[in-house]
């Protein structure tokens, strides 16, 4: 589980009694329709035009939207690693099966605001992180948003009985086709190649060595530049200079991260046996506090699997590897492994610890059984490995034998 959990495993109690609605919320929403004095207004459209989709692939719709007068904010976040607040409803009942709870009243990113003018505003919406397709035909969807928002009630808590500024959209009909076996296993051996690779050619800001010897050789021009008009030009010249390179370096760290993700979320979702494999494998693969992260995009994918036995096993493993350190992701991947062999819905992380107090100690215990499982793999590590895994075990907050005050240093036997 994340890193969060463990150092407000108190707060998260407070916290999981004003988002467990959220869960029941999204089997009975309380729409709102369209303001009719403002005209502001949500619709839902085929992003780039795509209705036709296949079983497994990314499926994605636009939140178009607008307003006929000012004073409207539109919250445009879509970072994949928050839970999702847009709650996704199809028709038929069947084919599918919702994944994950929807969540509203979350907290505002005041870098994801944008005011609502005269032009549209377009939000993509990936329904995979909600819904698993199970099987090929059509389907109508709608979704209900609280991101439509004025600017005087933007921090507003929603109402745990109804959600007054929540819209409903219009129906838009998509269709999913069966994949073939083949063609998913050269899809996963596709991205996953890029994957690793990306991994190891992540841009960075270390400038290249042509890119050194060029502001080596602007600031020696700019050292002896007088103060004439000419060489004032000249300077200025040369600090729009040295700002195009570092513009063209963030923007090639940022094309490279989002063409990453854009590869972790194509993956997540395949349901064989190879992207189980490859999913486990990038989970168990990320490392603690690493940038970028692509482990909590293939863990929302955890549900798509068909074959989730194979799915725990391969978690278990990963979890128990003394070749690996552990990390919160893989923890948290391992306990939904656990869900999935029994229910179709995986537990989110920000009301894991809420519930009753039985249902507290239970999941008390199996995390701690977790974590005995870790220090029993200690004397199998490398010494380096070692460090690193007692230090995690440090930074729990579950307690262990490594972060009790009265322990001093302890060693593995």
């Amino acid at each position: 589980m994340g890193a969060d959990l463990r150092s407000h495993t108190s707060q998260l109690a407070i916290l999981a009694l004003g988002l467990a609605w959220g869960s029941a919320a999204a089997q009975h929403p309380a729409p709102v329709g369209t303001d009719e004095n403002s005209g502001a207004a949500v619709r839902l459209e085929a992003h780039d035009g795509q209705t036709h989709f296949k079983i497994g692939d990314p499926v994605t719709l636009d939140l178009v939207f607008t307003s006929r007068s000012p004073g409207y904010v539109v919250d445009t976040d879509t970072t994949p690693y928050l839970p999702v607040s847009d709650l996704v409803e199809l028709a038929p009942a069947d084919g599918w099966v919702r994944s994950h709870s929807s969540f509203r009243g979350l907290g505002q990113n005041g870098s994801t605001l944008q005011n609502l003018g005269s032009a549209p505003v377009r939000v993509p919406v990936l329904l995979n992180r909600t819904i698993t397709f199970q099987e090929p035909g059509h389907y109508e969807v709608t979704l209900t948003t609280e991101r439509l928002r004025t600017s005087d009630t933007l921090m507003d808590s929603t109402s745990l009985e109804t959600c007054d500024r929540c819209r409903t959209t219009n129906v838009v009909g998509i269709d999913l086709s069966a994949r073939d076996e083949s063609e998913e296993s050269a899809l996963v051996v596709s991205l996953s190649r890029e994957l690793e690779e990306t991994k190891s050619k992540t841009p960075t800001s270390e400038l290249t060595p042509e890119q050194k010897e060029e502001l080596l050789h602007l600031d020696a021009q700019m050292r002896t530049a007088d103060s004439t008009a000419a060489s004032k030009k000249q300077s200025e010249a040369l600090i729009r200079k040295l700002y195009d390179i570092q513009s063209n370096l963030l923007a090639a760290i940022q094309k490279q991260e989002d063409a990453r993700r854009e590869a972790a979320v194509r993956l997540a979702y395949l349901p064989g046996d190879d992207a189980v494999r490859a999913k486990v494998h990038f989970i168990a693969d990320d490392r603690e506090g690493e940038g970028n992260p692509i482990g909590p995009i293939m863990r929302d994918g955890l549900p798509a699997s068909r074959n989730k036995q194979l799915q725990l096993d391969l978690l278990e493993a990963a979890w128990r590897d003394p070749h690996r350190v552990p990390t919160s992701d893989l923890q948290s991947a391992l306990r939904q492994g656990k869900e999935l062999i029994h229910k179709q819905m995986v537990t989110d992380e920000r009301i894991f610890w809420g519930g009753t107090a039985e249902e507290h100690q239970s999941a008390l215990e199996e995390y701690q059984a977790e974590i005995n499982e870790i220090i029993a793999t200690l004397p199998q590590r490398s010494e380096s490995n070692r460090t690193e895994t007692i230090d995690f075990l440090k930074k729990l907050a579950v307690p262990n034998q490594f972060n009790q005050r009265q322990a001093t240093n302890p060693k593995p036997n």
